[in-house]
């Protein structure tokens, strides 16, 4: 949820904004941290402006297109160029038609005097909590340049990481839809045509696998219509339950506990905290809201309550090392004595830096793993159950013939 904000600063003047921070209390630390008086913290509400609507309706903007856009913006601002002048003509070089207009909506804030990061935080659909701390954290230090780079840092690996899984699955899922694929054609055309051809072969026995296939094909042709209608139904009402808040602690702890694939979303979990906390620790944020905006981050929902939990704990005088070691099942003990060498030697963020990395390659090697094991599961698959459509199509034809042999002797 988007809270709207009006503080003021110390000379009385008052600023507006719109924070993506977890909860109201969150946001009133983050305004009292930067020296701001709260006036005023309310839940924002969606706009109806057709403007709005427009942004919304156009669909998301990819995480490439974001990666472009950082990247050129950290680019232009080192070489000397104003900001504003910047955005402008990452305006007009917007690959798709909603950026450009939200970038549109970002130059016309920031001509009227608004901050960067409050211009951004007015689409948390598009600019995440992270994205837009960052950027805060940087005007406020006089850090900006540098605190672009790291955002371009952190995108650039974030994407790769994706492209690492996105790499790895895509055999088995094309494996997969093709053998559905297949499976619908042979379930709605061919079956219910040899069953036809079957069932004029009085006299014949049938073995158990014809008779199974054709009672599929029966069952397909008497209710095709509303199996069609029942399995789009039931996929629909699947996704819209995986969908729910209240679903997601049962959901997202059984992945967890999935051989294979729950040591990928642990590992997925472990890159992109280490990622995103460790980007925010470089770029100057403090501890605690680092903390909660990783939360808002992350994924799955054992991760993020886990990430809450430390932040309570750190607010309490813990160190981050003994906040992460109460939560083993999320955080692993490399994790937990790596930041704890990190908090000693005052360089947690390159230790951050260096998990990332370490956990980037064990995402790799497990997507790979698993692309190695899938493969010959899913031939094997595939082949028994083309063996067992063609004994049920094969054995009856071969015994009818040799029923006709035996009449004609």
């Amino acid at each position: 949820m988007s809270y709207g904000y009006v503080a003021s600063t110390g000379e009385g003047k008052l600023v507006r904004g719109v924070s993506e921070l977890s909860s109201r209390n969150s946001v009133i630390r983050d305004l009292e941290s930067r020296g701001l008086v709260v006036v005023s913290v309310d839940p924002v509400r969606r706009s109806r402006s057709l403007v709005r609507f427009s942004l919304r309706s156009l669909g998301l903007v990819s995480h490439l297109d974001k990666m472009i856009f950082i990247k050129h913006l950290t680019v232009m601002v080192k070489a000397g160029l104003s900001l504003l002048e910047s955005l402008r003509i990452l305006r007009e070089q917007a690959a798709s038609f909603r950026f450009r207009m939200i970038l549109g909506e970002v130059v016309s804030s920031v001509e009227k005097g608004g901050s960067l990061s409050d211009s951004l935080a007015r689409f948390p659909k598009v600019f995440s909590a992270f994205f837009v701390n960052v950027v805060r954290s940087g005007e406020t230090a006089g850090t900006l340049e540098g605190n672009l780079e790291h955002l371009s840092e952190q995108f650039s690996r974030d994407h790769e990481l994706r492209g690492r899984v996105r790499s790895a699955m895509m055999y088995p899922v094309f494996v997969i839809l093709a053998a559905l694929a297949i499976g619908f054609y042979f379930a709605l055309y061919i079956i219910p045509q040899v069953a036809g051809l079957f069932g004029g072969l009085g006299g014949i026995e049938m073995p158990l696998a014809t008779r199974v296939m054709m009672g599929i094909a029966g069952f397909v042709r008497n209710h095709g219509p509303a199996l069609a209608i029942g399995t789009v139904a039931g996929l629909a009402f699947l996704v819209w339950l995986l969908r729910r808040r209240f679903i997601r602690p049962l959901t997202h702890g059984i992945i967890l506990k999935v051989p294979i694939f729950g040591k990928l979303v642990r590992n997925i979990n472990s890159a992109l905290f280490c990622l995103v906390f460790g980007t925010q620790m470089r770029s100057g944020i403090p501890i605690l809201q680092a903390l909660e905006v990783t939360a808002s981050v992350l994924g799955n929902w054992h991760f993020q309550q886990a990430i809450l939990a430390t932040a309570e704990s750190v607010r309490r005088g813990q160190s981050l090392s003994e906040s992460l070691a109460e939560h083993p099942r999320v955080f692993s003990r490399l994790t937990v004595r790596m930041v704890e060498v990190g908090e000693r030697s005052g360089r947690l963020d390159e230790i951050l830096g260096f998990l990332a990395d370490f956990y980037g390659l064990e995402v790799e090697t497990t997507t790979k793993n698993l692309t190695t094991i899938l493969e010959p599961v899913m031939l094997v698959t595939i082949g028994l159950l083309a063996l067992g459509l063609a004994y049920a199509i094969i054995i009856p034809i071969y015994n009818f013939v040799g029923s006709i042999g035996n009449m004609g002797r």
